[in-house]
């Protein structure tokens, strides 16, 4: 009897999968074939990157058709091929795809509910709100936390800079860029550098390289979240959300206890707060935490891949510090805000980066609208989760020439001008493009600025050539770190 029940179960659930992987089929889109039970992904994270997976399907495709289907385990999600599809749903027609595919669990995960992941009018509240706090001006008002961090950064690897089989690199960046973050976020003057047993670094290493079956429950949760909502999962673990609400809590009650005011994202979350336009302490611990886990990885990461390429272009790399040092002379040799602006060829290295690494690899949306693709007969029903490729669209050579190849001279100001719209989107596009992009590059070109003025950066003999990436990495990372020698220049 036994057998029979688990014969009927098995039977059960099998053509509930054939039946579910038969939606693009009976929407008449092309899809790439499934496997019961984990979709058409079945070695992401573990034998390859999502990065590797998304340019390899999209160079399969994108002369096929203006979208195509996948699996999540059984969850259909439609990536585009076409920019002017992506044009659509990002900017022309938002309102079909204002939300982001993501799964919250609010009352178990406070941290998610965020304006990342947030939808609707709430998003479009929270964003007002929040917008005034990235302005120019009000980031300039941080630079120097920036520049102090960096400078601890550069004074950490001065001793250590000979070191035969080079240094992991992507962990010094990722330490100072978390000092950074928690300074601004938190207002936490934190040092990580050398301290790798601080409980920030220590959060921020498990947030972004969990252990494998983190990795696998979180792939389960997006693939499945009706199931995920029913088991009450979480994103976040409790010790995660209890760190990060405590702090934000403690920080407040301190601020407010002893009349302190700073010159960081905190503040103005507070600020916001107390002139009474309606965002409550969890949703400062909220956006705090995605200022937080973004603001760390995205600029430590470019900072990775970028200090790659200049080890393997001598060239590129001299031009870019010859550059560093004939601006500075126009501000006595100090590394100032206004200086960095007038940096040209360095916005143009650091694009380059961003276009051949782009760190978030695919851009998440939501249709909650059904949209007729146009010129096709194919309508993209509601409820599908969407996926942009940024990293097949930066390394297709119909945009690119010869995209392999790290060459800043695509930014210049003639090829800007002509480059084809929406083939160049690292930060997103439309009214959803990333509110943190000015910070994220700003914290990016001072760490690498003040770098340069002080080392030149070789490979080693460990460094990765061809680049080889992590297959459980949330974001683009280097297998095994990323590898560099340093070699003092004063």
């Amino acid at each position: 009897m036994i057998l029979y029940i688990l014969i009927a179960v098995i039977l059960l659930i099998y053509f509930w999968f054939r039946k579910r992987y038969s939606f693009w089929k009976d929407h008449g889109f092309q899809y790439l074939e499934p496997s019961i039970p984990l979709g058409s992904m079945g070695g992401v994270g573990f034998k390859e990157h999502l990065s590797e997976f998304m340019k390899r399907q999209y160079d399969y495709f994108k002369n096929k058709a203006p979208a195509f289907g996948i699996f999540f385990v059984a969850n259909p999600v439609l990536i585009l091929t076409d920019l002017d599809l992506i044009k659509d749903v990002t900017t022309r027609h938002f309102e079909s795809f204002h939300e982001r595919e993501f799964y919250i669990n609010e009352k178990a995960d406070p941290l998610w509910k965020n304006l990342f992941t947030a939808g609707g009018q709430e998003w479009k509240d929270l964003r007002t709100k929040l917008s005034p706090t990235f302005t120019s001006g009000r980031i300039k008002m941080m630079f120097p936390i920036v520049a102090e961090a960096a400078d601890r950064m550069v004074e950490y690897l001065k001793p250590q800079r000979m070191l035969n089989e080079g240094l992991e690199m992507k962990e010094v960046y990722a330490a100072f860029t978390t000092e950074v973050i928690a300074n601004v976020a938190f207002g936490l003057d934190i040092k990580c550098l050398g301290h790798p047993e601080n409980e920030f670094r220590k959060i921020a290493k498990y947030i972004f390289d969990p252990p494998p079956w983190v990795n696998f429950k979180n792939f389960m949760i997006f693939s499945v979240p009706k199931i995920a909502k029913f088991f009450n999962m979480t994103l976040n673990p409790q010790f995660v959300t209890d760190f990060f609400m405590n702090t934000v809590r403690d920080n407040m009650e301190y601020r407010e206890k002893n009349n302190i005011r700073r010159n960081d994202f905190f503040q103005l979350l507070l600020d916001i707060k107390n002139s009474g336009e309606g965002i409550t302490s969890n949703e400062i611990a909220a956006n705090s935490f995605i200022f937080f886990s973004a603001g760390f990885e995205t600029s430590s990461s470019a900072m990775t891949f970028c200090t790659y390429e200049l080890a393997l272009n001598q060239d590129i790399q001299d031009r870019l510090r010859n550059e560093i040092e004939d601006v500075l002379e126009n501000y006595n040799g100090e590394v100032t805000y206004d200086a960095i602006a007038e940096m040209k060829y360095l916005d143009m290295v650091l694009n380059e980066t961003l276009r051949r690494y782009p760190i978030i690899d695919s851009h998440l949306r939501k249709c909650v609208k059904e949209f007729k693709i146009p010129n096709t007969n194919l309508v993209i029903p509601a409820g599908v989760g969407i996926l942009i490729p940024v990293v097949g669209i930066h390394n297709d050579e119909k945009y690119y020439e010869n995209p392999e190849k790290f060459d800043p001279e695509r930014f210049n100001e003639e090829n800007a001008k002509n480059r084809v719209p929406y083939s160049y989107m690292p930060f997103s596009e439309g009214p959803r493009i990333c509110i943190g992009l000015r910070f994220g590059t700003m914290q990016a070109k001072i760490g690498l600025v003040k770098l340069l003025r002080n080392f030149r950066i070789f490979p080693s003999d460990k460094t990765l050539i061809p680049m080889k990436y992590s297959p459980s990495s949330g974001f683009q990372a280097p297998l095994g770190g990323m590898w560099l020698k340093l070699q003092s220049i004063n």
